[in-house]
């Protein structure tokens, strides 16, 4: 696993995280490793699945526009 450091963190955004984690009954570490992957963003695969299956779900709902049928709507 990666290791990340970001310097230059306020330390009342620190003292917030901390007391997440202690309410928590965790370590700083766990808790911010926890915000980290649950706000990951979707991969292009986990986004293209979730795409069909809105599509499937919802068949009344249009695809957008391509870019160029957007342009040409502009002309």
């Amino acid at each position: 696993m990666a290791e990340v450091v970001i310097p230059d963190v306020a330390e009342e955004t620190i003292a917030i995280y901390r007391e997440r984690a202690r309410l928590h009954g965790r370590s700083l570490e766990e808790e911010l490793h926890d915000l980290l992957e649950s706000h990951r963003p979707f991969s292009r695969a986990e986004r293209a699945a979730l795409s069909r299956r809105f599509l499937s779900e919802y068949p009344d709902v249009q695809p957008s526009l391509t870019a160029e049928e957007r342009r040409e709507g502009l002309m």
